[in-house]
């Protein structure tokens, strides 16, 4: 596909309400073997995008993490203070409508800028949103030729880090998975299949033993009190549980040594904004576990195209309940609500975590890209891939992966006793 120069009024193509007036840059692509042509335009704000985006992720594929409220939120709380600028690629048909979303920006560092995915590392999942129509423009064999065209259509950047892409984006196989220089990434993502009962998933997934520890489990915290799943309805209520989740998650990140995600800039506005967003809504359920009066544990997951995202929780290490397992009830019964509600995948999303054997039977590779694009990028390609091939053989070797988070919670550990001390 060859780029060529596009002047202002071709851009007529593109709804007004996608802020004509705020595209950088655009080009047409030509389409070999008789395909149509698809208009490019870069954009560098999320708004004006919102209904051609909302209209994608409705009717086209993507994740829940490329949606129009995921991305928005966590520019408007994250990115911005990342110093990272939009630069969302649009590709469009010849009557006007959207045939993909590339949600990409550029992180500006002193001496480096990256081309990334936005929603940086809190989206489990990176991938374009694509028309159901796109097959039909861009083959996979043209997709290089319209990223090399897009590249040099993007604002000036140094390298290119997209990570974390799934082999498959909805029904469509995902086009990022044409490019060159493809690397696993450090860590896959879990997900099961649910059936359309609880009960017959629930017998076929776990052992007779296993059953008979859940049911002890179980009957050892009821006697603490009224075990029940509550999904809170007001805003209030909401806001209520994921600060109790925070709170809860964050002695569980300085007993294992790890950096509190709820520390970083933006971050509990973001996943605050998302519970309460009109936006967002139907997508974000935050659930706590009530074992009579305490919130033993606390839930914050995502609910899209049928899929069920298991992506914060956490539970009261220091309650009366802790002995039994909390968590696990509590993701039993968030299982079971997943089921009762119509959803047929469970997503257990990135990680490794060997619980997630006892679920899930799909793993699903995530592939990382790393490309760059001058001297700079050049300089700074080596470093990134040495760092990326480390953390891979460390996360995939189990004698070392256990010997370096016991080393992390043991180093946590003496950082809170010598913070209690002082």
């Amino acid at each position: 596909m060859t780029p060529l120069t596009v002047k202002f009024e071709d851009l007529s193509r593109i709804p007004a309400t996608a802020g004509t007036e705020k595209v950088r840059n655009s080009a047409i692509f030509g389409a070999p073997e008789g395909r149509p042509q698809v208009l490019i335009s870069i954009h560098e704000e999320i708004e004006p995008l919102k209904a051609v985006w909302q209209a994608l992720e409705k009717t086209g594929d993507c994740t829940a993490f490329q949606t129009y409220a995921w991305i928005s939120a966590w520019q408007r709380h994250i990115g911005t203070k990342q110093g990272v600028k939009p630069a969302i690629v649009v590709g469009w048909d010849s009557e006007g409508a959207a045939l993909f979303i590339l949600p990409l920006g550029i992180e500006n560092g002193i001496l480096c800028h990256k081309l990334i995915w936005l929603g940086g590392d809190l989206c489990d999942y990176n991938a374009p949103l694509l028309s159901k129509a796109f097959p039909r423009y861009v083959s996979p064999a043209q997709f290089p030729a319209l990223w090399d065209g897009i590249r040099e259509t993007l604002p000036t950047h140094h390298i290119v880090t997209l990570s974390r892409m799934p082999e498959r984006v909805g029904d469509q196989a995902n086009p990022m998975m044409t490019l060159g220089g493809l690397r696993r990434n450090a860590s896959s993502a879990h997900m099961t299949m649910l059936k359309d009962d609880w009960e017959s998933y629930y017998g076929e997934k776990r052992s007779s033993g296993s059953k008979k520890r859940d049911r002890q489990k179980r009957r050892k915290t009821e006697e603490l009190g009224a075990v029940s799943l509550v999904t809170p309805e007001s805003t209030e209520e909401k806001l209520r549980s994921l600060d109790i989740l925070m709170e809860q998650k964050s002695v569980t990140f300085a007993r294992m040594g790890v950096a509190n995600l709820f520390d970083k800039p933006g971050c509990r506005d973001f996943y605050r904004d998302l519970a309460s967003n009109p936006d967002a809504e139907g997508m974000i359920e935050v659930n706590h576990l009530a074992v009579g009066d305490t919130v033993a544990a606390a839930n914050w997951g995502v609910s899209f195209g049928g899929r069920y995202h298991y992506v914060l929780a956490s539970y009261d290490e220091n309650c009366e309940a802790a002995r039994f397992g909390p968590g696990m009830i509590q993701l039993m019964d968030l299982m079971e609500r997943a089921t009762a509600n119509g959803h047929t995948a469970f997503d257990f999303t990135i990680g490794d975590e060997g619980y997630k054997d006892q679920w899930c039977e799909i793993e699903i590779p995530l592939l990382d890209h790393v490309e760059p694009n001058n001297l700079v990028g050049w300089l700074s390609l080596g470093p990134r891939i040495a760092y990326l091939q480390a953390k891979r053989f460390i996360k995939q070797t189990p004698v070392l992966w256990q010997g370096f988070t016991r080393l992390r919670a043991a180093k946590g550990m003496f950082a809170a006793a010598i913070s209690a001390r002082v």
